[in-house]
């Protein structure tokens, strides 16, 4: 008994002390923040990869800080893949790359308007690169917004990352991208990612920060256009994405003039297809509920006439909004970055697969489209 007991103890203590048969070593691996992809000469794909350097992550004499050594390098490479590409940077390093800390895939407007299906399929297909990861385009090079130095952050990718979060703007992840892209119905679309100077109207070129600014409007896989932050905005009203913003309404002369800002508190949309002997038209449903932060004028809010005509106004500039991107979308791109065509599948599933799947481009370009805005403003503040 003391001799099966002695061996099983020592099997346990065998299986307790053996270690990770595939681990790997921080030391043995390069760390990749940021994947950027751009085109190369003679059509071919340069990937620009945003390494970490962990000796200076952290410390308070990093790039982030303005001083000091870098806390990432860029590495590029061309192929005529991304995978070739990626392989080809490997050559180099005497560390393995690393993929699945990166969280910001950005890529080029030359390349986008070539097709970005077989970026896609290497971001879903290769085990390491996150398909959470947040995907953006930029009309420059990826590779000069990679290679930019942080201002608030140790590392550039973190920034990108952190204002995508901060729903200041649209937050694509590459698998909502590849959904959009198998979906019927829905055009793919993603942020625009810039460089902005720091300060307005500054001389000094070299104060840059990193912004997200608009979007990039998609038919199938290849970038068609963009639009900029207004129409963004109608976009984001439209696709029920609103989470906070400000609504400013300038207040007449004939009124006193000045300036009223209302916070955003909660919106909701829903839109309604119709089928009604044999054509289909939509309706936009926009409720909204804001309280006002700032007031500047002379309108004495605590009257009902004033709140009235003050909801009125916000329900216009939120209508008017939401026409402009959506008479963009269809007389300009002829994209259903909308959606509309997915609500139509939800709600007439059999007319949309014998009626309108084949040719959803020319009726999405005609379907009418109606607008009802509904706004309340629902606190006013305590000064009269």
């Amino acid at each position: 008994m003391k001799v099966i007991r002695m061996h099983l103890l020592g099997v346990t203590a065998m299986i307790l002390l053996t270690g990770c048969w595939n681990r790997i070593e921080i030391n043995d691996i390069a760390i990749v923040t940021a994947i950027g992809l751009d085109l190369a000469e003679g059509e071919k794909l340069r990937l620009s990869l945003q390494v970490a350097v962990p000796s200076k992550l952290g410390s308070t004499g990093g790039s982030g800080g303005g001083t000091g050594g870098k806390s990432t390098i860029v590495i590029s490479e061309t192929g005529e893949t991304v995978s070739e590409a990626y392989r080809n940077i490997q050559g180099k390093l005497s560390r393995r790359i690393f993929f699945s800390q990166s969280r910001v895939l950005l890529i080029g407007e030359e390349l986008a308007k070539k097709g970005v299906h077989h970026i896609i399929d290497f971001h879903t297909r290769y085990a390491e690169p996150r398909i959470n990861s947040f995907i953006m385009f930029t009309k420059g090079k990826a590779s000069k917004i990679i290679n930019n130095m942080p201002k608030f952050e140790s590392v550039s990718a973190e920034e990108m990352k952190e204002l995508a979060k901060m729903n200041v703007g649209l937050k694509i992840y590459v698998r909502d991208f590849l959904n959009m892209l198998l979906t019927d119905g829905m055009e793919p679309f993603a942020p625009q990612y810039t460089l902005e100077s720091l300060e307005v109207n500054a001389k000094n070129k070299s104060g840059k920060i990193q912004a997200v600014d608009g979007i990039a409007v998609f038919k199938k896989d290849k970038l068609i256009g963009w639009m900029d932050e207004v129409e963004t905005r109608g976009l984001l009203w439209l696709r029920n994405e609103i989470k906070t913003g400000v609504i400013t309404i300038k207040i007449p002369e004939e009124d006193g003039s000045g300036n009223i800002s209302m916070e955003i508190v909660r919106a909701d949309t829903n839109i309604v297809p119709i089928l009604k002997h044999g054509e289909i038209k939509l309706t936009v449903n926009v409720i909204s509920e804001l309280s006002v932060i700032e007031n500047d004028s002379k309108l004495k809010l605590y009257e009902t006439r004033v709140i009235e005509e003050i909801q009125k106004n916000i329900e216009n500039e939120i209508r008017d909004k939401i026409q402009i991107v959506v008479d963009i979308a269809q007389k300009e791109y002829q994209s259903d970055i909308l959606g509309f065509g997915q609500s139509v599948y939800k709600k007439y599933p059999k007319e949309w697969n014998t009626n309108y799947k084949k040719n959803w481009e020319q009726e999405f370009a005609q379907v009418k489209v109606t607008i009802n805005s509904k706004a309340f403003v629902r606190r006013i503040g305590l000064i009269k």
